[in-house]
């Protein structure tokens, strides 16, 4: 109880000196530290690690954090923070620390695997400087944080220190490697449905030849539970909705404890028919306008993807309308006696929305009509998600942008919402050299420039920003040389109607003859159907010059050394699915070509072409193995009162490009002195198996069957090379290189000897 009136104002004092200490703040006559350990810190050290400083006011808040501050830095194991009032409103600031015990030692232990002198550079903690926790910990996470990119992700290091004396201590780090497990055999136990092979490669761990030098084929227990989940859906695709992995048995080799053998025990049930199909929550679309839409009917064995696919479809029917905040949930309900599983699509429909406005930001240079004529939505529109990605998708494919992004927000309407695309503009002029070394093209630079945003008509814009394409390029090289000026409107009269133009001087040295061609070609280009069909209707009109024929080339070869005018027009039509241009892994691809060349137009002589190509790309094991199949038919012939088809336009096969195997040009009927002299038709077909090696290497094991004869639609024996080559894509640099090493097993041109050949492609842009 306070009773006297000295000891309750004293009391007061004390609760208002800590509820409101701003009120007793006072001017720091002195700072004073008192440390209590074997070697002391520098008072410098000390005052850069606290706030006040003398002359400056000072307020009781600060006190927690003072203390907070000196803990943190980790030299000390207890601190107290006492002041002393002075004369007037001074306070001396008293700091009694206990220093933490100085480092004596630092010892590694446990460490196999890597030097204990290559470990220490990772380590802050060093000898006679007090002992610091937070070095303690941050040392060992670098430690622990060097093994794992090593590769020994299992390892683990504790920090630890023991009695060295007074006020000092011996600091360990103690180290379980544990070993960099790799994985050798993989089997399966209980498994009936599927061969090991099959779930073999259906999991991503598995034996990696290359497990000795690079992080690959390496035991992951993370990778190991996602593998559990690859087998359950690799088995719900076949109906086994009671398939488990039973159990899992990881055991390490006996002779070489680093290699571990997985055997997966699985159970894998029986499989499951669909029963009925419901449909609940549904109010826009009546159950039987829904049912139609699934891919999983009634009685059919159960597979998870006809199941996700039903459910995208009924997503898809409410997006197309607007319902772009639609959900659909596919609950099964399993009958295990029967072994039937009934599916409920429970749908969510959400509100509709209309397309207010379409706002555009972050085109600086690209004129906003550029944007919006590739935009699959507009203004009144359903609100359809599929849309606006496909919009987005448009926008990115034309190469003018890093990033584009497509959100819906809510406008003044609740039923109403606006679609913001931010884009972010490319560099649009570019300046490339490049060289290329091949065995059909031998050795040759590059210089191009370009614009892919050009205008024609916007001089005051430096010519860019309407959506036009424009690149000048010259090549120099052995065997060829050429300047090249393209340039393409994709939209031409602001419809999607695209006009090429290209005008060209090449040359190139053949080893019997050089050809130079000057000229300029002309195309319209228009899709129909959808986006990956498009007819091309062109134009062309060159110079060709035939040049430095053999000397003993026959009289019939030695006519075609002239000056010739090619006057044609063309007609192509194509169709293209696949997911890339450059490096394709699924899809197809279509054309088909008609070109005639009449002398009432202009040509020297009269011909005309017709041709046909194909290829079709399948993935295998998410990709790993792309199978390609591929083919081109081509006939070129002479009509009315020409003298034939000129050699410039007629087919030849061989080299890397085409019939592997065989030299460049040399399959081809051949004249009365040897020369390959080119025919009037071509067959080729393509089968190449490519699978991965290593990080940006492929192997590709491929097969070309092939000929070209001398009469149009005259048909013969074939030439088959068969052979392996790698693919490789240099990190960082656009630097692919091909190698191909080919044997013709089946050879039926005259001259060509049977041999292993090489074949390469190689070059780079910057």
């Amino acid at each position: 109880m306070v009773s006297h009136p000295g000891a309750r104002i004293l009391f007061l004092l004390t609760v208002l000196a800590a509820f409101l200490p701003g009120a007793f703040a006072g001017r720091v006559a002195a700072l004073r530290f008192e440390q209590t350990g074997a070697v002391k810190l520098p008072e410098e050290q000390l005052r850069m690690l606290v706030k006040p400083r003398v002359g400056s006011e000072y307020n009781f808040a600060d006190r927690d954090a003072d203390i907070k501050r000196l803990y943190r830095s980790g030299y000390f194991s207890d601190v107290v923070l006492e002041t002393e009032r002075g004369s007037g409103d001074t306070i001396t600031l008293i700091y009694k620390l206990r220093l933490k015990p100085r480092v004596n030692s630092v010892v590694l232990d446990g460490n196999v695997k890597f030097k204990t002198r290559e470990l220490k550079k990772l380590v802050t903690v060093v000898p006679d400087a007090p002992l610091n926790d937070t070095a303690l910990r941050e040392s060992a996470q670098k430690i622990r944080e060097f093994y794992r990119s090593k590769g020994y992700r299992s390892a683990t290091v504790t920090p630890d220190y023991q009695s060295a004396g007074p006020d000092r201590v011996d600091v360990v780090f103690r180290i379980s490697e544990h070993l960099r497990l790799r994985v050798d055999h993989v089997t399966f136990e209980g498994n009936k449905l599927f061969g090991n092979w099959k779930l073999k490669y259906a999991i991503a761990t598995r034996y990696n030849p290359l497990s000795k030098f690079f992080d690959m084929g390496l035991l992951d227990r993370e990778e190991l539970s996602l593998d559990r989940a690859r087998l359950r859906d690799l088995y719900h695709e076949e109906g086994y909705l009671d398939f488990k992995v039973d159990k899992l048995e990881v055991s390490q080799q006996p002779d070489d404890p680093e290699f571990v053998d997985l055997k997966f025990v699985l159970d894998e049930g029986a499989p499951y028919k669909t029963g009925q199909s419901k449909i609940t929550g549904n109010t826009v679309f009546k159950t039987e306008e829904i049912l139609p839409v699934l891919a999983l009917r009634k009685d059919q064995t159960f597979r998870l993807s006809l199941e996700e696919q039903s459910r995208k479809a009924i997503v898809s029917m409410y997006e197309t309308l607007g319902h772009a905040d639609v959900t659909v949930r596919a609950i099964r309900t399993p009958d295990y006696e029967t072994h039937t599983v009934g599916i409920e699509y429970q749908i969510t429909e959400g509100r509709k929305y209309a397309i207010r406005d379409i706002v555009i930001s972050g085109n600086l240079i690209t004129k906003d009509k550029v944007i919006r004529r590739e935009l699959a939505i507009q203004p009144g529109d359903p609100l359809d998600p599929q849309r606006v990605e496909a919009s987005k998708n448009r926008l990115m494919g034309m190469g003018y942008f890093e990033k584009v992004n497509a959100n819906a927000v809510n406008a003044d309407a609740v039923d109403e919402k606006d679609v913001l695309i931010n884009v972010e503009e490319k560099r649009f002029f570019s300046f490339k050299v490049g060289a290329g070394f091949s065995d059909y093209n031998s050795l040759a630079g590059m210089a191009e420039i370009s614009n892919n945003n050009f205008d024609l008509f916007a001089p005051g814009k430096f010519f860019t920003g309407g959506g036009q394409r424009l690149r000048l390029q010259g090549m120099y090289g052995i065997e060829r040389a050429g300047f090249n000026l393209d340039f393409t409107e994709p939209w031409l009269f602001d419809i999607p109607l695209r006009l090429d133009v290209s005008g060209y001087l090449n040359q190139l040295v053949y080893d019997n003859w050089t050809e130079e061609r000057l000229g300029v070609r002309v195309g319209l280009t228009k899709k129909f159907f959808d986006d990956f069909t498009s007819a091309t209707l062109g134009y062309k009109f060159e110079r060709v010059w035939v040049k430095d024929m053999k000397w003993y080339a026959s009289p019939a070869l030695r006519q075609q050394e002239t000056g010739q005018f090619v006057s044609h027009f063309s007609l192509l039509l194509e169709r293209d699915t696949r997911d890339s241009m450059l490096e394709p892994t699924s899809g197809y691809y279509l054309s088909a070509l008609g070109a005639m060349a009449p002398s009432i137009i202009g040509s020297t002589n009269s011909f005309y072409r017709v041709e046909l190509k194909g290829s079709m790309y399948y993935p295998l094991f998410d990709k790993a193995i792309i199978l390609m199949l591929g083919g081109r038919l081509g006939v070129v012939d002479g009509f009315g009162s020409s003298d034939g088809v000129p050699i410039f336009e007629r087919y030849f096969l061989g080299g890397g490009d085409s019939l592997r195997g065989f030299p460049y040009r040399q399959v081809s009927p051949n004249d009365a002195s040897g020369i390959p002299m080119g025919g009037s038709t071509m067959m080729l077909v393509t089968g190449e198996i490519s699978h991965p090696i290593w990080n940006f290497i492929r192997g590709a094991v491929f097969s070309d069957i092939g000929n070209v004869w001398e009469k149009a639609y005259d048909f013969g024996s074939v030439n088959i090379g068969v052979g392996y080559g790698l693919r490789i894509k240099v990190p960082y640099l656009n630097a692919p290189i091909r190698v191909d090493l080919a044997y013709p097993i089946l050879n039926n041109q005259d001259g060509v000897p049977s041999r292993l050949r090489v074949h390469f492609n190689m070059g780079f842009t910057w």
